[in-house]
């Protein structure tokens, strides 16, 4: 971004941005060395970033800026997937992508922290790198039974959040640091453990987990079983011995030691001030005229929930704020219609 250096209020005033502008090699790819690029500066009197909770604090730090709350106080909605085996095919990667949440274990802590439970697409090139590797045969049988199985995720609702910094050899390249906290982490693994029930309950022929210490659990087919444990798939239940012994293996393994992220948020947080967060109630950056962000980053937590409309929402708020001062913000003329 460009700044004048001072206005008369004593703060950076953005003037417009810098950038390069890169066209298509002869193929019309993006990758090859014939490529043509150019340096590109556009004027204005207003800028807004929305280029994301992990860029945008990368080029608010390009651009000179120094708040120590850019970068900081990343979200990112950690989950551990699971997934159910069934008797019949159900070809998962067709449909919707979200069919159904559990909003029952959403505030274990108290105070709005939790887990959520979620059924998602399962895709067959995210699952099958996910799910340990035990052996040859196993991974060739869990590949062949994709189209019997369903995903599902356990998405917690972080409390404590990471980092998001330039490299040291490249500051358009972004360095992450975050480590789900012992809150977060069990939070995720109760959502686990209420998975399983659930997947058992349903009649799942078998539930693996992203645990590598922990085996799948498989139900014994009716041919090979006894009378009791006929009984127990034909009327499952939580009591059932064997699902029993497995789920007290899952609750005493420690929880899960990898991790995906769901949505990313924070890293430019929305405060009252200079001294607790990046930008204002508005979207404006402290320190700075001239100069909003509207995107996920500015959420001063984690929403809890898929983010999608909270940060339609909120940008919307952002860009009506900038159309009223834009039009003097008294109330007088036409005001942008958004």
């Amino acid at each position: 971004m460009l700044f004048e250096d001072f206005s008369t209020t004593g703060k950076r005033t953005a003037i417009g941005v810098r950038g390069r502008w890169t066209a298509r090699d002869s193929a019309g790819n993006t990758i090859g060395p014939d490529r043509t690029t150019r340096e590109l500066i556009i004027k204005a009197p207003r800028v807004i970033v929305s280029t994301g909770s992990i860029a945008t604090p990368l080029l608010l730090k390009r651009s000179g800026l120094t708040n120590t709350h850019i970068g900081r106080h990343l979200h990112l909605h950690p989950v551990s997937m699971m997934c159910a085996v069934w008797d019949d095919d159900v070809r998962p990667w067709e449909g919707s992508i979200l069919t159904s949440v559990v909003n029952e274990f959403e505030n274990l802590t108290g105070d709005g922290y939790g887990a959520k439970l979620e059924a998602t697409t399962m895709i067959p090139g995210m699952f099958l790198p996910a799910f340990p590797w035990r052996s040859a045969l196993h991974a060739k049988t869990f590949a062949a039974n994709m189209k019997r199985t369903t995903g599902y995720i356990s998405l917690a609702r972080d409390r404590n959040g990471g980092t998001v910094n330039p490299t040291v050899e490249d500051p358009n390249r972004a360095k992450i640091v975050y480590t789900p906290s012992a809150t977060d982490k069990n939070s995720v693994h109760h959502g686990l453990l209420r998975l399983a029930e659930l997947l058992y309950v349903a009649g799942a022929r078998e539930i693996h987990s992203t645990l590598p210490n922990v085996p799948p659990f498989i139900r014994p087919s009716p041919d090979s079983a006894s009378r009791t444990t006929i009984t127990s798939i034909a009327h499952p239940s939580l009591n059932d011995a064997a699902f029993q012994a497995w789920r007290t293996l899952l609750q005493s393994s420690g929880g899960p030691v990898r991790f995906a992220s769901a949505h990313q948020m924070g890293s430019c947080r929305m405060g009252t001030a200079e001294a607790n967060s990046a930008v204002d109630e508005k979207g404006r950056v402290w320190g700075t005229e001239g100069l909003w962000v509207a995107d996920s980053s500015v959420f001063p937590s984690a929403s809890g929930v898929n983010p999608m409309i909270t940060n339609m929402g909120i940008a919307r708020g952002i860009a009506r704020g900038v159309a009223e001062e834009f039009v003097g913000g008294n109330g007088l003329g036409e005001k942008a219609k958004l």
